[in-house]
């Protein structure tokens, strides 16, 4: 994701005057790229006459980008350790160590996720009426992560008090696993409803894709009805 802010808003606005997907990759996900991320962010959701969504939607694609990060980041961890990620008690056993580990080892990490050549990809293009966005990263969802997953969903989809939410969401193997439960609520509460997101592997890569399309007003014009 090394470029210049100049050079970023240029692709940005020929990815959208020319309705072709712009795609951005990173190991890191410091600052640095989340500030590239939102400024990317606000012009497709200025083309699509969503400007109004921008705060929330920014919290949702950081939620998804760090959650990427983190995957391919287990990996490797699991890896150092001689883990199996798809056994249950290896995948426990990890999980203990592996929150501590990321914090405090950082640079080591990075340096092993740029030598893998694990990334996390971003694709943004403006569609009808809306924007579609999809965060992906080069390892696949186990079958364990996946039902974690699809169990925050159901949640999110049942309850319509956050705290309710929360104390329902008993997995604490990815620590409270919130994150996503307050994204999906995000979701709900902007109006484009949960099926807005959807995640799932494919091809050795996890695929997480919001498709926001803005309700069409009289005269044809698209806006968003929400507030950040």
């Amino acid at each position: 994701m090394a470029t210049t802010r100049r050079e970023l808003l240029d692709n940005v606005r020929d990815a959208i005057a020319s309705s072709r997907t712009l795609t951005l990759k990173t190991v890191t996900y410091r600052p640095r790229e989340r500030a590239h991320i939102d400024t990317i962010l606000g012009a497709f959701l200025d083309a699509a006459g969503m400007h109004p969504l921008k705060n929330k939607l920014s919290y949702c694609i950081h939620e998804l980008a760090g959650n990427a990060k983190k995957a391919n980041t287990k990996r490797l961890f699991f890896e150092e350790r001689n883990l199996d990620i798809r056994k249950d008690a290896d995948y426990a056993a990890g999980m203990a160590e592996f929150k501590q580990e990321m914090v405090g080892r950082v640079e080591h990490f990075d340096e092993k996720l740029r030598a893998m050549n694990l990334m996390v990809k971003f694709q943004f293009r403006k569609i009808r009426n809306g924007v579609s966005i999809t965060v992906r990263n080069n390892a696949e969802l186990t079958t364990a992560e996946q039902k974690r997953i699809a169990a925050k969903q159901a949640i999110a989809e049942q309850y319509t008090c956050l705290a309710d939410a929360y104390s329902a969401t008993e997995d604490r193997s990815e620590g409270a696993g919130l994150g996503i439960v307050m994204m999906l609520f995000m979701l709900k509460n902007l109006g484009v409803g949960t099926d807005a997101f959807r995640i799932e592997a494919s091809g050795g890569e996890t695929i997480a894709t919001l498709t926001l399309v803005a309700p069409v007003i009289e005269g044809g014009t698209a806006a968003a009805s929400a507030t950040a």
